[in-house]
């Protein structure tokens, strides 16, 4: 009988009973035990995941696993979906019930016959299955369930309308921004029939629009779904709603929602950063209350990792009473008893150069920023522009600590001997409190450490580990040496001031250039300061003074850094006017920092009236007045130009009254006139090269391509035969544009001159960089006879990919190719071969037995999966005898082209004696291929004779 009533209620058999069978065992079985281990997993993760503040944070921690880089959430859902899928396998009733007779065209009995599930309780598996693959992170697989459900349940609408919910909430973790919006909007206020229903949909509304451009539409959402939240969740959505209150401004509402987050019940993390976050909105009247309960707060043990924060929020309470000073005291406190060295010292770091930044105390500011930027992760509000500024305070950091020091330096070297020596005093005083207390650090670290190392080595039985160590301390190397170092250092600060690692530095106005190493080789470096061309032999009578001189802990250290000659002091003038105009320059052009600028240049202006950069200040300032629409400011500069300096370039333009419209005009029109200059020149219109440059000097004369034009018009000279004004334009180049992308060509051509190379000569200009550039080392004799090569497809060949070596990585290329013939062919092997002449990098692919391989290698290399070759390299076919020839006569790549294109057009070439005989056409042939290839044209066909076995 048993048996008969278990196979009454199979899954084969739809009945009344069957149904509520299944449905029974659905749900007390297999269903419960998912149920049970989803609602445990899911409060664990709640209550358990760190949340990471310094971020808007999320909604719930599932949604935190579409963000590989937020802190992930703990607990696995493995289970649930196992029980669900059971009970879908084991459970589901699919077969359809006996029709009854007469209810043919009931709608409703229809609808009944139609469903594709009779087991009444098995969609809540479904939704089991669906919510735990979204909290798993599988948000595709969740969404594909939660589709499913919501096709095959229609007559369940409340089930439907989750589901729905559901998949727009997993579409949006996938990114899929436009289908979960669409899904939001189509679901009606009154299918939201239940309390539930309303809060997952406004939880799930509130965190899509979090993560779009327009965070603040989440803030009713979050409100509604805020007011039916628990425990930990509720915590959460708190301080969300606190985060968005702030970015919107509303402090009082952001204060009111920190305070909620950190109520009772929530973890020391949480209430901790609330605090801390309220800080940063307080707008009361009276912040004695709040500053006295942060401090009580830094006392406690259990804070002590959490100081940084701490002393954070009240230096932020601080600046919100304007009160800098003490502002700034305590983020440093904060930065100084930072343990964690991680994102909240990063804060407070960033909080501290920020004020310094706005005082324009630059050298201040940027160890804060330097220091902050690599403790923050990438996805940091506002990194980019955070890494922008820092990177610009490293150069700022340079000039503004110049003129700091040298401007002390001045004021010392104006007071009496007595009072140097008592400031000095205090400044060793200082020195020596520090190092104590350095030295009084390293020592209580050492001891921890020695104390530990004993522990460990009473717990493996062994020999105590020595906890010092010991260096070479002998003056054998110049940076074991202290007085040695601190004395280089010291003198060339005192010539040169502080200076960034860059090339030619000694340069004070980076517009100079000097010609003697293009016309002597061997000059004495005259650059010096004080254009000494002696060394100083004379070594000081007492080396205790010297001694002295050298260490900081004496007053001779510093007395000898206070410039006391008129030249010494002239130098450090020379060195403030540098620094104050530099960090103007670098605030105009790489922060856009308007206003700051003109501060520092009319700093500048009215200290220095009669400094040399004067010119180059009127001009910024006349194009910084004239972008704010200042015209009457601006129009001071301008006349101030036309008094001072009419002759100069920007005196000339600023003559024309229609300066601004040509200005405005330049950047299309000067590249229009650039095109028409370098077709006459590969024209050979030399006229037409030389009526360019002088248009383009009366036009525009401040165009920042004017090098370009200057630099054909020079070329244009070689082929009519007359260095000298190829060698003054070159060199007037050099002199106006020192630093500009033509600048190393032209000194290249000048260093040429000057060591005797011939110039290229020829009816037609040189038509590119590369390809007129000689083979061969400096000693080799260039033929001047017409050139023979053979153009043997038979002989031996070589694919030579030329480059220039300043646009193309030589080592970068070598790997491309090689990765390139690993992958593209098995049997055969190729050899590769680097070589440079000077500009013009070559790498030679070998081992080509004949030019049908030749060519099929480059279709291949055509069509590579694996190699993309630069615009700048070009592949050139020629036989290992005819490469040979290029190098043993120092001929061009020109050359052989020319002769290749007129052999192929005109006549066929007689073989070469002991080469294989080709045929006319068959030369012909090659010889438009390797045309063709240079030039882009030659086909993609398969070569099928191949011998090459491909992948």
């Amino acid at each position: 009988m048993a048996v008969a009533l278990l196979a009454g209620c199979s899954t084969k058999k739809n009945t009344a009973a069957t149904r509520n069978y299944q449905a029974f065992i659905t749900r007390y079985n297999i269903y419960y035990n998912g149920d049970e281990h989803y609602k445990e997993t899911l409060k664990s993760m709640e209550e358990n995941y760190e949340d990471d503040y310094s971020q808007l944070l999320y909604a719930h921690p599932a949604d935190a696993r579409s963000n590989s880089n937020a802190p992930q959430p703990q607990g696995d859902f493995k289970r649930s979906i196992e029980k669900a899928q059971k009970a879908i396998q084991l459970r589901s009733i699919k077969k359809r019930p006996a029709k009854k007779a007469g209810k043919g065209s009931d709608p409703a009995y229809k609808a009944w016959m139609k469903r594709e599930e009779y087991n009444p309780f098995l969609h809540n598996a479904w939704m089991m299955m669906g919510r735990s693959q979204y909290n798993n992170g599988d948000f595709l697989g969740a969404a594909s369930t939660f589709y499913y459900i919501a096709r095959h349940f229609s007559w369940l609408p409340n089930t439907v309308t989750e589901a729905k919910i559901w998949q727009a909430r997993s579409y949006a973790a996938m990114g899929w921004d436009f289908e979960a919006e669409n899904i939001l909007t189509k679901i009606p206020e009154k299918s939201l029939t239940s309390q539930k229903l309303k809060t997952l949909y406004n939880l799930v509304s509130g965190s899509y629009w979090v993560r779009t451009k327009e965070p603040f539409k989440a803030i009713p959402y979050l409100e509604e779904a805020l007011r039916h939240s628990k425990g930990s969740q509720k915590s959460r959505i708190n301080y969300l709603l606190g985060q968005l209150y702030t970015r919107k401004g509303n402090k009082k509402a952001a204060y009111n929602a920190f305070k909620q987050a950190a109520g009772s019940g929530t973890s020391h993390r949480t209430q901790l950063n609330a605090r801390i976050s309220q800080s940063e909105v307080f707008d009361g009247a009276d912040i004695k209350p709040e500053v006295k309960a942060l401090k009580r707060m830094a006392r406690y043990d259990r804070n002590k990792e959490y100081l940084d924060q701490i002393y954070y929020a009240i230096g932020n309470l601080y600046l919100s009473r304007t009160d800098t000073i003490k502002a700034i005291e305590n983020y440093k406190l904060a930065a100084e008893k930072s343990t964690r060295n991680g994102i909240e010292k990063a804060i407070a770091q960033l909080a501290l150069g920020n004020l310094y930044y706005n005082r324009r105390e630059y050298a201040l500011a940027q160890p804060c920023y330097t220091e902050a930027i690599p403790l923050l992760p990438e996805n940091y509000p506002g990194y980019d522009s955070l890494q922008l500024r820092s990177d610009v305070l490293d150069e700022l950091a340079v000039y503004a600590q110049n003129v700091e020091l040298n401007d002390s330096l001045l004021r010392l070297s104006e007071m009496p001997r007595e009072q140097q020596l008592k400031i000095i005093g205090a400044i060793i005083d200082t020195l020596k409190r520090h190092e104590a207390e350095e030295a009084e650090r390293i020592k209580r670290e050492e001891y921890l450490a020695q104390q530990a190392a004993q522990g460990n080595n009473n717990m493996q039985g062994s020999a105590n580990a020595p906890t010092t160590f010991t260096i070479n301390t002998d003056d054998s190397w110049y940076f074991y040496n202290t007085s040695t170092r601190n004395a280089g250092k010291t003198e060339f600060q005192r010539r040169w001031g502080s200076r960034r690692l860059e090339d030619d530095w000694r340069r004070r106005n980076k517009a100079t250039f000097s010609f003697s190493e293009f016309e002597s080789e061997n000059n004495d470096d005259t650059d010096s300061p004080d254009n000494e061309n002696e060394t100083e032999t004379t070594a000081p009578a007492d080396s205790s003074e010297t001694a002295r001189a050298n260490d900081p802990h004496y007053p001779e250290y510093y007395l000898r850094q206070i410039p006391s000659t008129p030249e010494e002091k002239l130098n450090a003038n020379e060195i403030i006017q540098e620094g104050m105009y530099n960090v103007g320059l670098i605030l105009k052009d790489r922060l856009n920092a308007i206003s700051e600028a003109a501060t520092e240049w009319d700093k500048l202006l009215s200290r220095y009236p009669d400094n040399i950069y004067r010119l180059e200040v009127y001009y910024n300032m006349y194009l910084m007045y004239m972008r704010q629409g200042n015209k009457n400011l601006a129009e001071r500069y301008r006349q101030l130009i036309l008094r001072d300096f009419p002759e100069s370039p920007y005196g000339q333009a600023m003559r024309d009254p229609s300066y601004l419209d040509k200005l405005r005009n330049m950047e299309a029109d000067q590249e229009h006139l650039y095109e028409q200059a370098y077709r006459a020149y590969l024209n050979n219109e030399n006229d037409s090269v030389h009526n360019a440059l002088r248009h383009m000097q009366k036009k525009y004369p401040l165009s920042k391509i004017m090098p370009k034009f200057m630099f054909i018009d020079a070329l244009s000279y070689v082929t009519e035969n007359q260095p000298e004004k190829f060698r003054e334009t070159l060199k007037q180049l050099l002199e106006r544009y020192p630093e500009t992308d033509m600048t190393e060509l032209a000194s290249a051509y000048l260093k040429g001159l000057a060591q005797g190379r011939k110039l290229h000569s020829g009816a037609t200009n040189v038509r590119g960089m590369i390809w007129d550039m000689r083979l061969g080392n400096d000693s080799t004799e260039v033929s001047t006879d017409s050139v023979m090569f053979d153009l043997n497809p038979q002989d031996r060949q070589l694919l030579v990919l030329v480059y220039p070596t300043d646009e193309v990585s030589a080592n970068q290329l070598l790997f491309d190719v090689a990765r390139h013939n690993f992958s593209s062919f098995v049997v055969k092997d190729f050899d590769l071969e680097q070589m440079n002449f000077g500009r013009l990098g070559l790498l030679l692919i070998k081992d080509f037995a004949n030019f049908e391989e030749l060519s099929h290698y480059r279709k291949v290399l055509q069509q590579s999966p694996y190699l993309q070759l630069p615009p700048q390299v070009r592949p050139v076919m020629i036989s290992v005898k005819n490469f040979e020839t290029l190098i043993q006569q120092g001929r061009t790549f020109e050359d052989y082209f020319r002769y290749v294109d007129q052999q192929a057009a005109e006549q066929p070439v007689t073989a070469a004696p002991g080469s294989m005989e080709a045929g006319n056409d068959e030369r012909r042939q090659y010889g438009s291929a390797i045309i063709n290839d240079i030039s882009g044209t030659g086909d993609n066909e398969e070569n099928e004779g191949s011998e090459y076995n491909e992948q």
